[in-house]
């Protein structure tokens, strides 16, 4: 597993200022829209839509709001770091400032739960949160999820397939 892999070359928003949840789905929304032609507001919708089932805040200040979006042709995602952290219901209450977004083709479930695993491998770590919140650029946070993700212990138990896994659609 390597960035090459996880590609977020063109997918990082860096410093993002945001007040609350809404307004960072909105900032993920309009970026993903621009990538994949869906409308931002459907995608929007969708995230809405899978926090409404409870909040994708893991912990550590990092959140990985996801889900099923209807028109979307292949997977896409974006990597968020807020500029002050926000309340977003994480578990261990404290707000959150780096954000993973992945949204899904509806209805093509496969290879769905097994990505996010991979990705939540990579970000649960602590060092990498770390680190990621003292980058200054995009080329310092590539370098930053490059090493993490040469890190990841792949046969690790995600904690996505555990916790989430039943609230998928």
């Amino acid at each position: 597993m390597n960035d090459e892999k996880l590609g977020f070359e063109d997918d990082l928003m860096l410093g993002v200022p945001a007040t609350g949840g809404r307004a960072v789905l909105q900032a993920i929304s309009s970026h993903l829209a621009q990538r994949t032609l869906v409308p931002a507001s459907v995608i929007l919708d969708g995230l809405l839509d899978r926090e409404a089932l409870g909040s994708t805040g893991f912990g550590e200040g990092f959140a990985l709001p996801h889900a099923f979006v209807p028109g979307l042709v292949a997977p896409a995602k974006v990597l968020v770091t807020l500029r002050e952290p926000i309340e977003f219901k994480a578990p261990d209450d404290e707000p959150v400032d780096i954000f993973l977004a992945v949204i899904w083709p509806d209805g093509q479930h496969e290879g769905f739960l097994q990505y996010l695993s991979k990705l939540c491998r990579v970000f649960r770590s602590k060092k990498l949160l770390v680190a990621l919140r003292g980058v200054r650029s995009e080329a310092e946070a590539l370098i930053v999820i490059s090493s993490g993700a040469s890190t990841a212990a792949p046969s690790a138990q995600s904690s996505v397939t555990a916790s989430y896994g039943p609230l998928v659609r």
